[in-house]
C-alpha cells in the first residue's frame, strides 16, 4: 500500500483541474467519447433492467470510473487507451468497488426515504405531474412544488453529499494505492474537506458544464463532459494526493506541509 500525503492547493486549482481534464480530452477525443458512449449504453441498459436497475447501476458506478481513471492514467502519459479499460476494475479490485459502491448506494436509499418522509405523498404528486404534464402547471402550483420540495432536497443533499465526496476519489484510492475500501473513502472525504475551496470552484465549474452538456442535443454534450469529469477527477486525485517522502531526521525541523 502506498504511503500518502493530502496536499493543499489553492482555490484556482479547481478550475485548472478542469482545464487539465479538458486537455487530456482534447488529446484523445475520439477513445474518451468512445469510453463516454460504451458507459452511458451500458448504463442505460443495466438501469432498465426491472425493479433492480438503478440500484445495480449506483452499485457498479465504482467500476466506470476506475476504468476512467486507468484511462486517464494512460493518456496523462500518451500510452494508449480505450473502453477495455473498464474491465480493471473487475479484475483487480472487485470487492473494494464493490464495497464502495454498497456504500453509496445505501445512501442513496437513504436519503430517497428521507426525501419521501419530508415531502410527503404530495410532494410525490406534485412531482409526477410537473414530470408528465409541465405545461398543466399554472405559478400557484409551481410555488407549491419549490415550498414542499426545498426541505426534502436539503435533506437529501445533507445525506448524499458526504457519501459522494467519500466516494469521489475512492476508486483510484483503491486501484493504485491499494487502500482499503473504507481508509480510500476516510481520505477521499477528508481530502475533500480540507480543500474544500479548490472543491466548491471545482463543483461549480463543473455543474455548470453538466448544465450546458445535457442542453446539447442527441446527448452529444455527455460524451465530452463524463470524459471531462472523469479525467479532471484525475487531475484533482494526482495533485491532492502525492507519496509521503521520509524526511531525513536531521533535516527534520517542521512538519511537511500537506502531511494528513
Amino acid at each position: 500500500m502506498t504511503a500518502l500525503a493530502i496536499t493543499h492547493p489553492s482555490g484556482r486549482a479547481g478550475l485548472d483541474w478542469l482545464i487539465g481534464g479538458w486537455r487530456l480530452f482534447a488529446g484523445g477525443v475520439i477513445p474518451w467519447m468512445g469510453m463516454a458512449a460504451v458507459g452511458l449504453l451500458a448504463a442505460t441498459f443495466v438501469g432498465m433492467i426491472p425493479y433492480a436497475g438503478s440500484i445495480a447501476v449506483e452499485g457498479l458506478s465504482p467500476f466506470l470510473v476506475a476504468g476512467f481513471m486507468v484511462a486517464s492514467r494512460a493518456a496523462g502519459a500518451k500510452a494508449p487507451f480505450s473502453f477495455y479499460m473498464f474491465v480493471e476494475g473487475f479484475r483487480d479490485a472487485p470487492k473494494q468497488l464493490a464495497a464502495i459502491g454498497a456504500v453509496y448506494l445505501v445512501a442513496s436509499l437513504i436519503a430517497e426515504l428521507a426525501m419521501r418522509a419530508l415531502g410527503g405523498e404530495g410532494f410525490k404528486l406534485l412531482f409526477d405531474l410537473a414530470r408528465s404534464r409541465p405545461e398543466t402547471l399554472d405559478p400557484a402550483q409551481a410555488e407549491l412544488i419549490l415550498h414542499q420540495a426545498l426541505p426534502a432536497l436539503a435533506a437529501g443533499m445533507l445525506i448524499l453529499t458526504p457519501a459522494l465526496l467519500a466516494t469521489w476519489f475512492a476508486p483510484a484510492l483503491v486501484l493504485f494505492d491499494g487502500f482499503s475500501p473504507f481508509k480510500a473513502m476516510y481520505w477521499s472525504l477528508w481530502a475533500c474537506a480540507v480543500n474544500w475551496r479548490p472543491m466548491l470552484i471545482y463543483g461549480l465549474w463543473l455543474t455548470l458544464a453538466a448544465v450546458v452538456a445535457i442542453l446539447i442535443p442527441f446527448g452529444l454534450g455527455l460524451l465530452v463532459f463524463v470524459p471531462v469529469a472523469m479525467a479532471s477527477t484525475y487531475i484533482a486525485y494526482s495533485e491532492l494526493f502525492v507519496s509521503a517522502e521520509p524526511v531525513v531526521e536531521a533535516e527534520q525541523t517542521a512538519p511537511a506541509e500537506g502531511d494528513a
